[in-house]
């Protein structure tokens, strides 16, 4: 059984605290924040037997195995490096950093301290993704030519807020871009074997408001093998949920690409330990049949009890298949490009993109 801690007292640390519970692999027995109140809270509700105004105790504590880092992204560089050097296996929130640059140092801390490190994109650990991902090597729908990724929402314009705040690494690009970038490479790399693959080209456009962060933003890539993709997010606009892959002789459509069977991403208290994960669909259509297939995929557990057990199952290779070192790396990557062909940038940006 894996000992957790985790940094930070927010919203998705609510989750963690939930999801945890529904798993086999691990326990939380320490939580920190910089809001003692919080953390306390947090405690309370779920059980948790150490609490701290302190990361640094946190890592200091020898019990806590791994740490999982829920803190907003223009931290994350900083505390996974001190994670890794205190010893600790780590899960950070995606976006794992601001920048290509910052990411490397983080992976290069992890491979100098022997821990694992992983990327918290919890939906590439369901087992949905790893369906579509056999449907898509099995040819089921031809070879792919299109892929279209989408994900964003609208929030009331607050310059001092997370999501505004240029200091506090706001924008789409960022916040939930990096989903519909990370789907696009999957499932351009499942095309041809590979395990993702990176783009050639990236064209983009946007809208950037006054505090300088990506409001809306839609990005063309283009992959090897004539694959090409559309990526679109946003913070002020609302979008539909939306992921399809485009083959030469069918489709792919996934309705649920970044939330699948999560009760415990909506629940702001301990869920019954009864509690039942929703399924989830995914849809084939085939064009010279007009017919669509609807393949459910049963789930045992909640999606962020997915991420949970995948950073167990794979402690001692110090990094998972869900998302790689490399993958993080050109996740990274490609997200810089995009703000760059925007003209978004962050202060963390102390060198050139490349």
């Amino acid at each position: 059984m894996l000992n957790w801690g985790i940094l930070g007292a927010g919203g998705i640390a609510t989750v963690f605290c939930n999801a945890i519970r529904f798993s086999k692999t691990g326990q939380l027995i320490a939580i920190a924040s910089r809001s003692l109140e919080k953390a306390k809270r947090l405690a309370l509700d779920f059980s948790i037997p150490k609490c701290s105004s302190s990361y640094e105790d946190l890592l200091k504590d020898k019990e806590v195995q791994a740490v999982y880092i829920s803190t907003i992204h223009p931290t994350h560089a900083e505390w996974a490096i001190k994670a890794a050097q205190a010893g600790k296996h780590i899960l950070v929130e995606k976006p794992i950093a601001m920048n290509y640059f910052e990411a490397r140092a983080m992976i290069d801390s992890a491979r100098e301290n022997d821990v694992f490190l992983m990327e918290a994109f919890m939906y590439r650990c369901h087992p949905q993704i790893r369906k579509m991902v056999e449907l898509i090597q099995n040819g089921v729908i031809g070879k792919v030519q299109l892929i279209r990724s989408v994900f964003g929402y609208h929030a009331e314009f607050d310059p001092s807020s997370r999501v505004y705040s240029n200091k506090l690494g706001g924008g789409g690009i960022l916040d939930v871009g990096c989903y519909p970038a990370s789907f696009v490479r999957l499932v351009a790399g499942a095309a041809v074997g590979k395990s993702f693959l990176d783009p050639m080209q990236v064209k983009a456009c946007g809208v950037v408001g006054p505090t300088g962060v990506d409001h809306y933003t839609a990005a063309t890539l283009q992959f090897e093998s004539d694959i090409i993709a559309e990526i679109i997010t946003s913070i002020g606009c609302q979008l539909p949920v939306q992921a399809t892959v485009y083959g030469a002789d069918g489709m792919i459509t996934v309705p649920n690409p970044w939330l699948p069977s999560t009760p415990c991403r909506f629940a702001t208290k301990p869920l019954s330990l009864d509690t039942r994960f929703p399924s989830e669909m995914l849809l084939v259509e085939k064009y010279e049949s007009g017919k669509i297939d609807e393949i459910i995929i049963e789930a045992d557990r909640d999606l962020f009890t997915y991420e949970v057990d995948t950073v167990a199952a794979h402690i001692s290779e110090r990094q998972a298949p869900a998302m790689s070192w490399d993958d993080t790396l050109g996740n990274m990557r490609l997200l810089d490009r995009w703000r760059k062909e925007i003209g978004v940038m962050y202060q963390q940006d102390r060198r050139k993109y490349e």
